[in-house]
């Protein structure tokens, strides 16, 4: 029987056995398996056509019921935390003092004072923020020498990104040291310098835009954190051999990386729009959309196009094309050529090696 779990606004359910998740997205939803061989993120009803495909035995009245989600899919609820997935669970979880500078930081009334002395609770974590904070990575000119300073200095918004970085930093600093998984944490970064600038252009938040640029790829960095031998293998051949990337990982780990990342989002209690941009990033760009997600789909493209692709893309894209996606913005370095948009990543990333 079809089962629905409530987790605070987050919904996710079973059938059979296999686990998936409601992602609210736009005015309708998105359901993600998150185990299972059909591992990947979809509308409602192509949800119950893929059971229907997968099991000829059950039917819709199986995953059908009485109580409804926003949408067309329907299941009967419960209160139980959903379970989660298989490849997922080696992951350790979220930092408490991460969760707490995310929820302090989300308060309107949360001074700077409030804020430093909640991160400096954690040393090591405080000691990773200042380092971040003094780096050209984020594009701040003068030292920051105290954590109250850097929250005044940088703002709220600016410290909860930060620390969002540094826990996925924490996260995939072992397995970063083989190459292939090198370059998704780079293209990752990259995306996020992108998506930052590209927001600016189109007038939407800097910060929610870095960190959702910087996050589009979480699948991934969880998924080679916990398995980074295997992730690294499969990378390599599905390069060598021009495997569909996403069929790969549901072959391989019974769920894709746009998933997965959705699936952390919403554990790690990230904003649903957050979730949507992560599940959804690599479906079509929509020329001059002004949405979160279509921020992200614009920007890794444009970091592929600039020579910092995470893996061999299925389509080759042009630097010009995509940023004909942007709206004019002279003052922008993404609006001058591929050659200068090249020389401002590099110099961030040249000054504080990832």
């Amino acid at each position: 029987m079809g089962t629905l779990v409530a987790n605070r606004l987050k919904v996710s359910g079973s059938v059979r056995g296999r686990s998936a998740m409601v992602v609210p997205y736009r005015d309708r939803n998105l359901v993600c398996w998150t185990d299972g061989p059909l591992g990947r993120c979809c509308s409602p009803d192509e949800f119950l056509a893929l059971v229907l495909q997968e099991d000829g035995k059950l039917s819709e009245s199986e995953v059908t019921s009485t109580d409804k989600v926003t949408g067309d899919l329907v299941m009967t609820s419960s209160t139980a935390r959903p379970q989660a997935p298989w490849a997922l669970r080696l992951l350790p979880p979220f930092p408490a003092i991460a969760h707490r500078i995310l929820a302090l930081a989300s308060q309107e009334d949360a001074g700077a004072h409030e804020m430093g002395a909640l991160i400096r609770l954690d040393p090591s974590f405080s000691a990773e923020l200042l380092r971040f904070a003094n780096s050209a990575l984020f594009g701040i000119r003068r030292e920051v020498t105290s954590l109250t300073q850097a929250v005044a200095m940088l703002g709220m918004d600016r410290v909860r990104s930060m620390a969002t970085f540094v826990v996925l930093h924490n996260m995939v600093r072992s397995s970063v040291r083989a190459g292939a998984l090198r370059k998704v944490w780079v293209h990752s970064v990259v995306t996020a310098i992108i998506a930052e600038e590209a927001a600016r252009n189109f007038r939407m938040d800097s910060e929610v835009a870095y960190t959702a640029g910087l996050l589009h790829n979480l699948g991934i960095l969880g998924l080679m954190s916990a398995y980074p031998d295997e992730y690294s293998r499969m990378l390599e051949v599905s390069d060598d051999f021009g495997f569909d990337l996403l069929q790969t990982e549901r072959d391989l780990f019974e769920i894709d990386h746009c998933a997965a990342g959705a699936y952390l989002a919403q554990d790690w209690d990230f904003p649903d729009e957050l979730a949507a941009a992560i599940a959804t990033h690599h479906d079509e760009t929509v020329a001059n959309e002004r949405s979160l997600d279509n921020l992200v789909k614009v920007s890794w493209r444009l970091s592929d196009a600039l020579g910092y692709a995470a893996f061999s893309p299925a389509k080759n894209y042009a630097f010009e094309d995509l940023a004909a996606n942007l709206p004019n913005a002279p003052d922008s370095w993404l609006g001058g050529t591929a050659a200068s948009a090249t020389a401002e990543i590099d110099s961030r990333l040249a000054a504080f090696p990832l």
